[in-house]
């Protein structure tokens, strides 16, 4: 085995890590002593759970706050801490409690897991990670106690808000109150404090060292610049879109409806959270909520989709192309040729995967009456994107799809192009000894 890993690709590591953790954390969740029954969860369903925490997307074929005991709702928390953070970063702790070094390789690692361009600090960087995780996780905890300890008791009301936060910051959506956040639909206050939780976790790690060392360095990243560009033009345009859409049910609180609207722009990026039965909203809605799980949170964040980073390049490449320009220009930089070419990539493949996933589960699906095919597509980008939001297909799943589903959430969670590198072939080829002739194609 030690021989075996020694010869895996940085990206192959990066997945039998995540399958580690998932393995281990099915287990446990099939044992009896995870059940509030006390009786053994089928493993089908068990690994289901796993893959969802691990892959912090939230769906799930079970009820979290009723199937499960403290003790299996703490293993879910481990595993979403753990898919969180990355398993890259508990190995990091572990070398440096023991006085190690992370080797050459180990750095590439750390590199690829994190989406870091360089190798150098990396472990430092790591670290930093989860100081800045479990700090913001915390604040959130505290804020939420607030609220959830004169309305839970002590105890219960602890242990809601650490779970929560972690969730929440997480971008996880797991949830310990059965229908997730309906009983908090009239609270703007709890509203805004897991809006700003999920927001917080789906900035990306880059975002966040370049916004705390901004006093120091004076500058912001490209890479920064243009994340917090794209996160607030979301943000605003959703906030303003849904408040459109949903005119008819303000009740004449604007604090309220601002932070019910607020929350609805941020949860479809990989929050998972809700408070709305979103098979009674109208179609309008449920097209603006798959867009924004579509496009996701930032690269190296705990968020999913194709990334903020990766729509606002192909949205100014699309705008340089209309302007008869060949190269894209952002704050008087210019964007690699590489670059683009990745974000289309991206598209086509995180495209025909939704398309082709959503295919295969109409067929193997009973869709219930009166839905139609966007009960299956809002699961699919909901899995691939994992955000956790759902229009009731999960519970109701058959094992071929709940074996999609997982696929789909672990795609998702591990990146589209580290699956690709993972499954690529070994051999070396340097394209530039061999040319072919050109000849026209006509397309368009």
């Amino acid at each position: 085995m030690p021989q075996f890993i020694k010869q895996m690709k940085p990206p192959q590591m990066i997945i039998f890590g995540f399958l580690f953790v998932i393995l281990i954390g099915s287990i446990f969740l099939a044992l009896p002593m995870s059940d509030q029954n006390g009786q053994a969860t089928s493993y089908l369903d068990s690994l289901f759970m796993a893959v969802s925490a691990t892959c912090v997307t939230g769906l799930a074929v079970v009820n979290t706050a009723d199937h499960w005991n403290t003790f299996g709702q703490v293993i879910i928390l481990i595993m979403v801490e753990v898919g969180g953070l990355g398993f890259m970063s508990f190995l990091v702790l572990l070398l440096n409690m023991t006085g190690q070094h992370p080797s050459f390789k180990s750095k590439m690692l750390i590199r690829d897991a994190y989406n870091f361009t360089s190798f150098n600090n990396g472990d430092k960087l790591v670290k930093s990670i989860v100081k800045l995780s479990l700090v913001t996780q915390l604040i959130g905890a505290v804020l939420l106690s607030v609220d959830f300890i004169p309305k839970f008791g002590l105890g219960k009301g602890i242990w809601f808000s650490i779970f929560h936060s972690v969730s929440a910051h997480s971008n996880a959506g797991f949830d310990l109150f059965e229908t997730s956040l309906f009983q908090f639909k009239d609270n703007p206050y709890v509203l805004m404090i897991m809006s700003l939780l999920i927001l917080s976790g789906s900035f990306g790690f880059i975002v966040w060292f370049d916004l705390i060392n901004f006093h120091e360095v004076k500058k912001i990243t490209l890479h920064s610049r243009l994340a917090l560009t794209m996160t607030a033009i979301l943000v605003v345009s959703g906030t303003i879109l849904y408040s459109l859409l949903n005119i008819k049910s303000f009740d004449g609180h604007p604090v309220t409806y601002l932070a019910q609207n607020f929350f609805l722009s941020i949860t479809p990026r990989s929050g998972g959270f809700t408070f709305s039965n979103y098979n009674a909203t109208s179609y309008a809605s449920l097209l603006l909520t798959m867009v924004l799980m579509f496009i996701g949170g930032t690269s190296g964040s705990t968020a999913g989709g194709v990334k903020t980073t990766t729509f606002g390049v192909l949205v100014m490449n699309i705008r340089y192309i209309f302007s008869n320009r060949f190269k894209t220009i952002y704050h008087e930089r210019q964007i690699p040729r590489r670059i683009i070419r990745r974000v289309y990539e991206i598209i086509f493949i995180y495209l025909a995967i939704i398309f082709s996933f959503s295919f295969v589960l109409l067929i193997t699906e009973n869709l219930p009456l009166n839905n139609g095919i966007e009960y299956v597509f809002f699961e699919v980008i909901s899995a691939l994107a994992t955000v956790g939001l759902s229009l009731g297909l999960t519970p109701d799943l058959t094992a071929i799809g709940k074996i999609l589903i997982m696929v789909l959430m672990f795609i998702g969670r591990i990146g589209i192009m580290t699956v690709i590198y993972a499954l690529g072939s070994h051999a070396k080829i340097d394209e530039e000894l061999i040319r072919y002739p050109e000849e026209e194609i006509v397309v368009g």
